[in-house]
C-alpha cells in the first residue's frame, strides 16, 4: 500500500509540474514579422516577446482553457482563448496599426531604424556578429553604415564631421557614460559592450528624438535582450582568451553570468605588430544580467557589467630612441536597471537608473595622470495613445557627473583637478498621423547644467510624407546641445553649451526584409565650439566658445536579402564637405579623421549543405588631412586613400540541441601597410623641423579563431 502511494504521489506531482510550450510567430496584416511583443497567458506569469523575428515560444504549467494575450503600443491588442490541454502546434498573431493599415507612413530622416519598436532595425546582432571587419564589435559593425568615417587608428564612431565626444549611447534608454574602453596614443579602441546583449541596434546619425540630449551629432541606441529562454551553458575558446556564462531561466525570471580573460601576449609574439608592446593587453570582465517578469506583464531589467585591463607600450616620439612609454590601467564598472509597464492599454511608461564609475591611469614616461569619473542618471519616461494615429511621449532625466584628476609629474609633484554638475533634462514629442501618407513628430527638449549654470531649450521636428507602397520621403530639423567636454570644464566653467543645428532629408523605398534603398542629404552647422592655446603644462589656456563649423554631405544605403538565395548584402557609400574651427586650430579646417569619400560593401552567403556562412566586408576611403608644421599652410597634407578587405567563416555545428559556432576571421587580408595619419614630434631638431611619424594600425592583418560552444 505504501508503494502504491509513493508512485500516486509521484505520479500526481509530475502533473502537476508537466510543462506545455506555446509558441508561434507574430506579424502585420501584410505579413511582416514585428519583434518586442509581449505574448502571455491573461492573469498569470507565463509569457515572452517576439524576437527579431517575430518568433516567441514559452513554457507553462497551466491547463485548460485559457486567454492568450499579444500587446504592444500602437497596436490593437489581440486575444484568443486557447485549449491547453490540446496546445495548438504554432500560433499566428496578427497585429493590427491602430491607424488604418500597416503601410502608414513611418518618420525615419536620420534613422537607420524606424521610428519605433514595431519596425525591424536595420542591424541586429547577428550582423555584427558576422561582418567580417568588425570582430564582434558594435562600434566597428556601426562604421559599415552610412555617415561614419574608417578611421581604423581611433575606433570610435564619427558620424557626419562630427568627433567621437559628439555621440551617445543609450541601453535600454538609458545613457553608458563609457561606451568603449580607454583610448591611447596611435591605438584604437573597440565597444565594451557585446552584441549577445541586444535584440536590436538602432543608429540615428541625425536629427533624433527630443528624448534624447548631450548629442551634436547622433545617437546609438541598443535595446537589451529580454526573459531568457532557456536554460544555456557556454564556453568560448580565442586566440586571445576565453569567456564563460551560465544562464538560467525560471517560471517568469532569467539570470545569466558570465566572465572572460584576454591577453595578447601569445599573438603578439606570432605576429608582427607595428606598436612596440612592453606589456600587451591583458583584461578581465564578468557580467551579471537579470530579468523578472511582473504578473501584469511588466519587465525589470538589471544589468552589471565590471573590467579591467592593463597594458604599456613604447610609442616614437621624435625626441629619442626609445620614444615615450606609454602605459594604461584602467577599471570600469557599468550598471543598468530598468522597468517598464503600463498604466493601461493606451499608456505606458519606462523608468531606470544607470550608472557607471571608472578610475583610469595613463602614464607617460615617468609622469601619471590619474582620473576618476562617477556618472549616474535617472529617467523616467511616458508613451500615451492619445487617440487613433496620435501617440505623446513625455519624460525628464537627471545626470549627476563627478570628475577628478590628479596629474603627478615626474618630480612627485601633484596637481589636482575636479567638479561636480547636475544635469536635469526633459522633452516632449508628439507624432501625429494625419492618415497613412502623412505624419509629423514635433517636440521639444530643455536642460540645465549645474557647472556652467545655464538652460538650454531645443526644438526639434520630423515629417514624413508616403509616395509609393514602399517608399516615402522624411525630413527632420533639430536644435542639439552639449555640455563642454570633462577636460575643458575641469579647467574653466564660465563656457556655454555647444550647439549644432541638423537638417535632413531622406528618400526611403523598399523593405528591410526583402531590399531596401535609403538616400539622405543633410546640413548640419555648428556653434559656441571650444577653442583653446595651449598653456602651462601643456594644458588648454584660454577656454573660449567661439568656434563654429559646418557639415553637408550625401549618405546612400542599400541592403538585399532576396535576388541571390542564402545571399545577403549591403553597400554604402558616404560623401562629406566639413570644416570647423574648434580645439587649438588658427582657423576652419577639415578635422584630421575625415575622408571625404567611404564607401563600404558587407556580404554574407550561407552554405546550407556544410552549415557554414562565409563572409566579406571591403572599406575604402580617401586620404585624410594632417598638419605638417614645417610648412605654413594649416592642415594642408593628406595621407594615402586608405583600403581593408576582411574576410570570415562560421560553421555551426550541434552538441546536443544547443548550436555551437567555430569562428575564423582575417581583417586586411591584402595586407596593405596603411598610413592613417601622422603626427609631429613634440620637439623640433636643431633645424627647428618637426619630424612627422606616420600612425598605424597596430597588426598589419589580424588573424582570429574561436570555438564557441553552448550546452
Amino acid at each position: 500500500m505504501k508503494s502504491v502511494l509513493i508512485i500516486a504521489l509521484l505520479f500526481l506531482s509530475s502533473l502537476a509540474t508537466a510543462q506545455v510550450t506555446i509558441g508561434g510567430k507574430v506579424v502585420t496584416t501584410s505579413g511582416n514579422p514585428i519583434p518586442g511583443v509581449n505574448i502571455y497567458l491573461e492573469g498569470t506569469y507565463d509569457g515572452a516577446s517576439s524576437d527579431s523575428d517575430g518568433i516567441f515560444r514559452f513554457s507553462t504549467s497551466k491547463a485548460g482553457i485559457q486567454m492568450l494575450t499579444a500587446t504592444f503600443i500602437g497596436y490593437k491588442t489581440w486575444q484568443k482563448e486557447i485549449n491547453l490541454d490540446a496546445p495548438p502546434a504554432n500560433v499566428e498573431i496578427i497585429l493590427e496599426e491602430t491607424i488604418n493599415t500597416l503601410d502608414a507612413v513611418t518618420i525615419t530622416a536620420g534613422s537607420f531604424a524606424a521610428a519605433d519598436e514595431s519596425r525591424a532595425s536595420i542591424m541586429q546582432p547577428l550582423d555584427i556578429y558576422t561582418t567580417a571587419s568588425a570582430n564582434g564589435d558594435v562600434m566597428a559593425a556601426m562604421r559599415t553604415m552610412p555617415g561614419t568615417q574608417a578611421a581604423t587608428d581611433d575606433g570610435r564612431l564619427l558620424v557626419r564631421g562630427g568627433d567621437a565626444y559628439e555621440t551617445q549611447t543609450y541601453i535600454d534608454g538609458l545613457v553608458a557614460a563609457k561606451p568603449y574602453y580607454s583610448k591611447t596614443p596611435d591605438v584604437a579602441t573597440r565597444g565594451r559592450f557585446a552584441p549577445s546583449l541586444f535584440s536590436g541596434v538602432m543608429f540615428n546619425s541625425g536629427g533624433y528624438s527630443a528624448e534624447y540630449g548631450q548629442a551634436l551629432s547622433s545617437v546609438l541606441i541598443l535595446n537589451s535582450n529580454d526573459i531568457a529562454t532557456e536554460d544555456v551553458t557556454g564556453i568560448s575558446l580565442m586566440s586571445i582568451g576565453g569567456e564563460m556564462n551560465q544562464t538560467k531561466r525560471w517560471e517568469n525570471s532569467s539570470l545569466s553570468l558570465s566572465g572572460g580573460y584576454m591577453n595578447f601576449s601569445p599573438y603578439q609574439k606570432i605576429f608582427n605588430s607595428n606598436i612596440n608592446w612592453e606589456k600587451p593587453v591583458e583584461a578581465i570582465n564578468g557580467t551579471v544580467v537579470y530579468r523578472y517578469k511582473t504578473k501584469s506583464n511588466g519587465l525589470f531589467k538589471g544589468y552589471v557589467t565590471a573590467d579591467w585591463g592593463d597594458l604599456s607600450y613604447l610609442t616614437p616620439n621624435g625626441v629619442n630612441e626609445q620614444g615615450l612609454k606609454v602605459s594604461n590601467t584602467g577599471s570600469t564598472v557599468y550598471s543598468n536597471f530598468s522597468f517598464r509597464d503600463c498604466f493601461s492599454e493606451k499608456t505606458c511608461y519606462r523608468v531606470g537608473i544607470s550608472s557607471t564609475y571608472q578610475e583610469n591611469n595613463i602614464g607617460l614616461n615617468a609622469d601619471d595622470i590619474d582620473t576618476k569619473e562617477l556618472n549616474i542618471e535617472t529617467r523616467f519616461a511616458v508613451v500615451h495613445d492619445v487617440s487613433d494615429g496620435v501617440k505623446l511621449t513625455w519624460g525628464f532625466n537627471d545626470t549627476y557627473n563627478k570628475y577628478n584628476q590628479e596629474y603627478i609629474d615626474d618630480e612627485g609633484q601633484t596637481y589636482s583637478l575636479d567638479f561636480t554638475d547636475n544635469l536635469v533634462g526633459g522633452f516632449i514629442e508628439g507624432e501625429v498621423k494625419f492618415s497613412k501618407n502623412i505624419a509629423i513628430r514635433p517636440g521639444l527638449r530643455a536642460e540645465y547644467a549645474s557647472v556652467i549654470n545655464k538652460w538650454n531649450l531645443a526644438p526639434r521636428f520630423a515629417l514624413a510624407l508616403k509616395t509609393g507602397e514602399v517608399s516615402q520621403l522624411s525630413g527632420a530639423f533639430g536644435l542639439y546641445h552639449q555640455t563642454p567636454q570633462p577636460d575643458y570644464l575641469k579647467l574653466e566653467d564660465n563656457l556655454a553649451f555647444e550647439k549644432a543645428i541638423h537638417y535632413v532629408a531622406s528618400y526611403q523605398a523598399g523593405e528591410v526584409t526583402t531590399r531596401l534603398f535609403r538616400a539622405e542629404a543633410y546640413y548640419k552647422t555648428y556653434h559656441n565650439l571650444i577653442t583653446y592655446q595651449f598653456g602651462e603644462l601643456g594644458l588648454p589656456a584660454n577656454l573660449q566658445n567661439n568656434g563654429d563649423g559646418y557639415a553637408n554631405g550625401i549618405d546612400l544605403f542599400w541592403r538585399d536579402r532576396k535576388s541571390i538565395k542564402g545571399f545577403d548584402y549591403w553597400v554604402t557609400y558616404s560623401f562629406i564637405d566639413t570644416k570647423r574651427k574648434y580645439q587649438d586650430f588658427p582657423e576652419k579646417a577639415t578635422p584630421h579623421f575625415i575622408s571625404n569619400h567611404n564607401f563600404s560593401v558587407v556580404g554574407k552567403y550561407w552554405v546550407n549543405k556544410i552549415s557554414t556562412q562565409l563572409g566579406f566586408a571591403y572599406t575604402t576611403a580617401n586620404g585624410r588631412p594632417y598638419n605638417d608644421p614645417n610648412t605654413k599652410e594649416f592642415m594642408d597634407k593628406i595621407t594615402n586613400p586608405y583600403s581593408d578587405l576582411s574576410l570570415n567563416l562560421s560553421h555551426v555545428f550541434y552538441l546536443g540541441n544547443q548550436y555551437s559556432v567555430l569562428y575564423l576571421s582575417i581583417n586586411n587580408v591584402l595586407g596593405n601597410d596603411n598610413e592613417l595619419t601622422y603626427r609631429p614630434s613634440s620637439i623640433a631638431d636643431a633645424q627647428g623641423d618637426y619630424q612627422l611619424i606616420p600612425v598605424k594600425r597596430d597588426l598589419k592583418r589580424m588573424v582570429f579563431i574561436g570555438l564557441f560552444l553552448s550546452f
